[in-house]
């Protein structure tokens, strides 16, 4: 199959980062366990892995991205919230692999194909919490918003996550989504991955064909900034390369001249890759 008929919406990316989650999962140094993730990434998924052209590359960027997440979800829980809601949740198993308090709440949010297939696929798996998936499509504003109050009704300390959601929205619809979560006032934090200048154009150019049906569209030079004018503030910020470090992984080879850079300049092109993909926790 062709690459650019692979994934013909952006539902279809949640079996592609299921298979990269399988594979780094059955490596006997795996940075994390997630024993659905075959399951769930199905033949498609994995179809779509061997058609990446930067698979080494993307498939460092998502073990630190989970781990990183992971890590934030965690801090997140140290500070005392009552409920996790998941937006845009594809076929995410935090609920089930991560060690979570039993009476922690876990809201998955998605469009109703992608909760009936997981609903299916996972009927008979036992969530380490309280878990309620919600069908709804995020792209409708009135619902999404209805969504929203209901669910800051019904929570104290909630924590939102946008994992792989934000880079296929446009600028205007990702200022919409940050304003109508900041407006929740029990919405207390927000978790989500973010790309730099550098990383944006890059991928967008390498993958560009894959990704035809579901492009990534989210387009400023300072996502941190974009974010805080609305009002959010930075907990934590974890960049790409020192996830890495911290569960021993390294960026694989990159092809010339960007490994001359790095040999020449290892400090500035440090910081350079640092900014290109990040994981952030936004609070009030």
């Amino acid at each position: 199959m062709e690459q650019d008929q692979l994934i013909n919406n952006v539902s279809d990316t949640a079996l592609w980062i299921a298979a990269f989650r399988a594979l780094e999962s059955e490596r006997p140094d795996a940075a994390f366990k997630d024993p659905l993730a075959r399951k769930l990434a199905g033949e498609k998924g994995f179809q779509m892995v061997e058609a990446t052209p930067i698979k080494q590359h993307m498939a460092f960027a998502m073990t630190t991205r989970t781990t990183g997440i992971d890590k934030l979800i965690n801090e997140a829980i140290e500070r005392g919230i009552d409920t996790v809601i998941n937006l845009g949740a594809g076929l995410d198993t935090r609920p089930y692999r991560m060690p979570l308090p039993v009476n922690l709440h876990w809201i998955e949010v998605d469009f109703p194909h992608m909760i009936e297939y997981k609903n299916q696929l996972l009927a008979n798996d036992i969530p380490a919490c309280h878990l309620q998936r919600i069908a709804v499509d995020l792209s409708d504003d009135a619902g999404r918003k209805a969504l929203f109050a209901r669910l800051g009704a019904e929570t104290k300390r909630a924590l939102i996550i946008t994992e792989g959601v934000v880079g296929y929205l446009t600028n205007e619809q990702g200022a919409r989504l940050s304003k109508d979560l900041f407006a929740i006032p029990s919405f207390h934090y927000w978790i989500m991955d973010y790309n730099g200048g550098l990383r944006r154009h890059r991928r967008t150019g390498v993958l560009k064909k894959m990704l035809t049906r579901a492009p990534l569209q989210f387009d400023v030079d300072d996502p941190i900034a974009f974010f805080t004018s609305h009002g959010w503030k930075v907990y934590d910020n974890i960049y790409l390369l020192d996830e890495g470090d911290r569960i021993g992984r390294k960026m694989p080879t990159l092809k010339f001249p960007y490994n001359l850079i790095i040999t020449l300049f290892p400090k500035k092109a440090r910081e350079i890759g640092n900014k290109t993909y990040g994981y952030v926790l936004y609070g009030k």
